[in-house]
């Protein structure tokens, strides 16, 4: 009698734990729209990507900048509670989630790449020879440390910098390329300037914030050249960069991936093929939803749409959080 009691208890426990799962997945629409558009690829802008893309936005604006910052301050149990049941920050986690799994396991044969868009503007890109991160940034980011060679930094603001990143990689040994964390001195630099780190070829160059006045040298451009076992993938990331054409003197060119923020106008005065110019293969919009900011507007996924067909690249790309893209043969694949 007391082992069919047990195995009772064990079935209605199973049972409710089933229950409680289709009851989550019911309130949290997130789980399954992220579920589908993984099946989705950023090169291809079809009616059914466009309308996850909208879901997402919606989602962004439902949730209020203050109850974001809070989850960050959370302990882990918490914040995991939060992910369960907000749909936006389920959308954040999973993201990380995805990546960190990617990057660990990901094997990569000769002549080729793979980079991530992590969040915001943070990327990661991985080589046969190695794995960077540019502007990495989000609750968890500290736990890639052990998969980063390196790691870039745009400039000094929370949505670009994790302090926390930042500590491991010094700790660990490992460069970190900015202008003003001194925790790095050897990398630290405020001019345009060039490293050498194993294979990869890092070029920087300064730039103002947005164009303010009181930020004239405030953000650094990075290009990294990943050599030829990375398929001779060249990517530049501009951060909240001014975009004035004579701040790019170190980084211009021919690039395979241009990383511009959200696609307005001025962000074109630095395409071209004059001198001074950066001629991408690729553009990326990137600045999609910083859940931190404030007006919700800013960098939002519809004003980045309103901006794609005024990008001046043929191969104009939207990726969103989580989203991996692979450089196999002189050509983005996925």
């Amino acid at each position: 009698m007391k082992n069919i009691f047990t195995t009772l208890i064990a079935l209605i426990m199973i049972v409710q734990s089933g229950f409680a799962q289709k009851l989550e997945r019911a309130t949290n629409t997130a789980i399954d729209s992220m579920a589908a558009f993984r099946k989705t690829s950023p090169l291809r802008l079809d009616e059914k990507r466009l309308a996850f893309l909208h879901q997402f936005q919606r989602y962004s604006d439902g949730l209020e900048a203050s109850t974001f910052k809070a989850y960050l301050a959370k302990p882990e149990d918490e914040a995991e509670q939060m992910e369960k049941e907000v749909p936006m920050i389920y959308c954040y986690r999973e993201a990380f989630d995805k990546v960190l799994d990617e990057v660990k396991k990901t094997k990569l044969k000769k002549g080729t790449a793979r980079v991530w868009l992590l969040y915001n503007m943070g990327f990661v890109v991985k080589t046969p020879s190695g794995c960077f991160g540019i502007d990495v940034e989000h609750r968890l980011a500290e736990q890639l440390e052990p998969y980063l060679d390196f790691l870039c930094i745009t400039h000094n603001h929370g949505d670009h910098a994790h302090v926390k990143l930042m500590e491991a990689m010094t700790k660990a040994g490992k460069p970190v390329i900015t202008n003003f964390y001194k925790g790095c001195a050897e990398y630290l630099s405020t001019t345009a300037t060039s490293y050498q780190i194993g294979k990869f070829t890092v070029r920087t160059d300064i730039s103002s914030h947005l164009r303010s006045p009181k930020l004239l040298d405030f953000v650094m451009s990075l290009r990294i050249d990943c050599g030829a076992d990375g398929g001779g993938f060249s990517l530049l990331h501009c951060g909240d960069s001014g975009f004035e054409s004579d701040r790019f003197g170190n980084v211009q060119g021919d690039v395979d991936m241009l990383i511009l923020r959200w696609g307005a106008p001025r962000e074109n005065d630095i395409i071209g093929t004059a001198e001074g110019l950066v001629n991408p293969k690729y553009a990326v919009l990137s600045h999609l939803i910083e859940l931190r900011h404030e007006p919700k507007g800013q960098a939002s996924i519809t004003q980045t749409l309103k901006h794609l067909t005024g990008v001046d690249c043929e191969n104009t790309i939207m990726p969103f959080w989580g989203e991996q893209m692979v450089w196999k043969n002189g050509k983005l694949i996925r």
